[in-house]
């Protein structure tokens, strides 16, 4: 209840400083970075939770992004009917591609998402007839139509993303302290031990990636709305499953708002990059970079750890004084 409450509170005041802030663009950072952080603590949910590191989760926002946008345009079925769908293909391939991969371990499982987010990515090429090809499918409005996911505003899309990320954050809060939760810490801890113990591994593991892949979905839905246009390259491109994986694993697996902190930090990143340098020469991927090998350096488990770290050091040194003062 005390993490809900700190949830909510939080909730409240990104809601009035959004709503408050005059800047589009900065709304829309802020909307962008909230769907990093959802899409971060969804990854979360496999990569860290039960250690299998996915190098492949941007197949599961464009599929169900692509699956909403293909039958609005198409079949006129609504947005929110479509999400569902898109939701649940998402999961079924989840489920496939986990009990076919979630035997490997280490890097062939990553390589084995890597994969098949690739296969994922060429069919949505190949088949251009229906998906636009490389061109993509662009989402015009020009009217607020809520039941459509259409919004001329764009705090409309960030009081989501926040919402939906508040939402996942409490629901993997609530994934840790299960017994799911249990088991899958268990089993990232020795799968030997686990099964020993009478823990369904091959199952618990197939769930995990299952959950992850749905929560993951859930925002990409809303994202293509967003943004307004349905980019294979981008939706289902590797650049963006590097990315959900190093907001995580940068800001701290080991903590529920580490995702949120890394996906924070990459966007400020980012978004001051291209204010000062424009996307010219690449500036903005060049000290992105030498930002994450300074904090990997500095400590690999993360900002969350590292902030961690220092406080630590900070009260004992404050209680070492206090306690000399004293004597």
């Amino acid at each position: 209840m005390k993490r809900a409450f700190v949830i909510l509170v939080l909730w409240c005041l990104l809601a009035v400083a959004g709503i408050l802030l005059q800047n589009n663009y900065l709304v829309s950072v802020a909307t962008s970075a909230a769907f990093l952080a959802l899409w971060g603590q969804s990854w979360n949910v496999l990569g860290g939770l039960s250690g299998n590191v996915s190098l492949g989760h941007s197949m599961f926002v464009a599929i169900p992004a692509y699956v909403t946008v293909l039958l609005f345009q198409q079949a006129d079925v609504p947005p929110l009917l479509g999400a569902l769908l898109g939701i649940l293909a998402a999961v079924a391939l989840a489920a496939v591609i986990g009990a076919a991969t979630l035997r490997l371990r280490g890097p062939y499982f990553s390589l084995a998402t890597l994969a098949a987010g690739a296969v994922v990515l060429s069919l949505i090429l190949h088949f251009d007839e229906l998906t636009g090809g490389p061109s993509g499918v662009a989402i015009s409005f020009a009217k607020d139509a809520p039941e459509k996911l259409e919004f001329t505003n764009v705090r409309a899309y960030y009081l989501i993303a926040i919402t939906l990320l508040a939402a996942v954050t409490l629901f993997v809060d609530m994934i840790k302290r299960s017994r799911l939760g249990y088991y899958i810490a268990a089993i990232k801890s020795s799968e030997e031990a686990a099964a020993a113990a009478g823990v369904r591994v091959a199952w618990i593991k197939v769930l995990a990636f299952c959950l992850s892949a749905a929560l993951t979905a859930l925002g990409g839905v809303f994202y293509v709305f967003f943004i307004g246009f349905a980019d294979p390259n981008f939706l289902a491109g590797l650049a963006l499953s590097i990315k959900i994986a190093l907001i995580a694993v940068v800001g701290g697996t080991g903590f529920l708002v580490g995702p949120i902190i890394g996906a924070i930090f990459y966007e400020t990143i980012d978004a001051v990059a291209n204010a000062y340098f424009g996307a010219v020469g690449g500036w903005d991927v060049m000290i992105l970079g030498f930002s994450v090998v300074a904090i990997v350096m500095t400590d690999p488990r993360g900002i969350c750890f590292m902030a961690e770290r220092l406080w630590q050091a900070a009260t004992h040194q404050f209680t070492r004084r206090f306690a000399a003062g004293d004597a």
